[in-house]
């Protein structure tokens, strides 16, 4: 019997740079849930074009030599462009396959893709790994989808949306992610050029997350997994963690959970296990720690554990915004928090998001002096960005009634929405606050205290020209 083949499309972030050559998590996690589901009669395989150095030709090469039954491509926003440029090359070289996206952008724009794609067969809606099953089992004896829940597609009537999938409760029930689909080597190759976490102690690295969802209301997050907090056991997480350690050589972990230290009992029993264990790794947080639910004995603790880096999310400096993006952050417990983390030795990086609809300059100006004046080794300034789906648009599109929305979603836009709302000019604004951030004596501190110091430089050095200078 001919297996039925199922190609992973990982598009680039944009044609300018990419964002972040990580491993492809979700795309793993749905080729090891078919594999479980379907045994021998299902073949998967992955093209993640951000490791190409051009487009056309490796995915060309794939789609011929594949010949997929079904292609599913991951979306994020800020890969509308691809989907314009090259879903009629993959319908023509793919033609009797069905494409189906998936992601937080086919999630909340699956209208906008499915009425101006017609080569687009279907959208995943949330989270994918039973949707994704459920609609390969239907689609292999070429039953009616529309029984499968959690999808959207075309039908006779226009659009059809079914209903949605209940979350998966059992996250233990998952098998680990289809590490065997992907070649290591490339990412901790390409990872000397970008990775999210944006240090690194090993090259040998991966992501790995042990919780889903996020208890918080904060406006600007899309609400992919829910608002109740599923948990994997802490022995499953490690147990993954030693199994990619023995198997595969890896040698740092960079937790992406929303919020690792939810529940703090189940964070000092994984972190006391990978001890116990004597698992010898490093361990990065390129976010899943809400800062001002952290107390300095956990802190001692992940440091114990392996803990570098940790990165604390805290967006805003003023209290009436924290206030209406709902995250309502304890700024005094963040700086404290930051404080110590410092003192004992751990790397120390902070998100701040500036142009919030109704900001004013001062505001900016608030956070922007928080930074600066903050014992921080790193931070990154973005600029806000509404995505579709988030209550912030909303938000966005009543605080400026006029403001069209014509730009292509990404962390780096040329012409921030706040700047197309008000005038302002956010971009310089922007430059500046990298400019007295990093042009201090906090550079030298910065620079001393970082692993694999070469590779750092140069990122910095690629930093500089992508973004303080275009």
């Amino acid at each position: 019997m001919e297996k039925y083949r199922v190609l992973f499309i990982k598009p680039p972030d944009s044609d300018v740079n990419v964002l972040s050559l990580d491993v492809p998590l979700g795309i793993l996690y749905l080729s090891a849930s078919l594999k479980t589901d379907f045994g021998d009669r299902v073949a998967t395989d992955i093209i993640d074009l951000r490791l190409e150095k051009t487009v056309t030709p490796p995915l060309s090469d794939k789609l011929q030599t594949f010949a997929p039954h079904l292609v599913g491509i991951s979306l994020l926003a800020f890969n509308h462009l691809f989907i314009k440029r090259y879903i009629k090359l993959i319908k023509q070289l793919a033609p009797e396959a069905k494409i189906v996206i998936g992601g937080p952008d086919a999630t909340y724009s699956y209208k906008d893709f499915l009425n101006a794609y017609p080569e687009i067969d279907m959208a995943v809606l949330g989270e994918g790994e039973r949707v994704f099953s459920n609609l390969v089992k239907v689609l292999m004896v070429g039953g009616d989808v529309g029984v499968v829940r959690g999808i959207a597609f075309r039908s006779a009537g226009g659009l059809t949306v079914t209903e949605q999938e209940d979350f998966i409760q059992d996250l233990n029930g998952l098998p680990f992610p289809d590490y065997g689909l992907i070649e290591f080597e490339r990412y901790w190759g390409e990872s000397l050029h970008s990775q999210m976490n944006g240090v690194l102690a090993h090259k040998q690295y991966t992501h790995i997350i042990s919780s889903r969802a996020c208890p918080f209301n904060c406006i600007y997050c899309h609400n992919i997994f829910g608002k109740k907090v599923r948990k994997r056991s802490p022995e499953n997480f490690v147990n993954e963690i030693q199994w990619l350690y023995e198997t595969y050589g890896v040698r740092e972990f960079h937790i992406v959970d929303d919020i690792f230290n939810v529940d703090r009992t189940r964070m000092h029993t994984i972190l006391n296990m990978i001890i116990d264990r004597g698992l010898k790794i490093k361990i990065a947080f390129p976010n899943a720690l809400r800062a001002d639910m952290l107390e300095h004995e956990d802190l001692a603790l992940l440091k114990k554990a392996g803990a570098y880096m940790v990165t604390f999310a805290i967006e805003t400096a003023s209290p009436r915004l924290q206030k209406i993006i709902h995250k309502n952050l304890n700024i005094d417990k963040v700086t404290d928090n930051i404080n110590y983390a410092v003192s004992i030795g751990l790397i120390v990086k902070g998100f701040f998001m500036l142009g919030f609809p109704g900001e004013t300059p001062e505001e900016i100006r608030q956070t922007i002096r928080f930074a600066v004046k903050s014992k921080l080794h790193l931070a990154h300034f973005f600029t806000v960005t509404p995505f579709p789906g988030t209550a912030l648009r909303k938000l966005a599109k009543e605080t400026y009634p006029e403001w069209k929305d014509e730009a292509l979603y990404h962390y780096w836009p040329d012409k921030p929405f706040y700047q197309q709302a008000t005038g302002y000019n956010l971009n310089r604004v922007q430059k500046m606050a990298y400019l007295r951030f990093y042009v201090s004596p906090r550079m030298i501190r910065t620079f001393h205290k970082m692993p694999l110091k070469l590779l750092r430089l140069k990122k910095w050095s690629i930093f500089a020209m992508e973004v303080l200078w275009k």
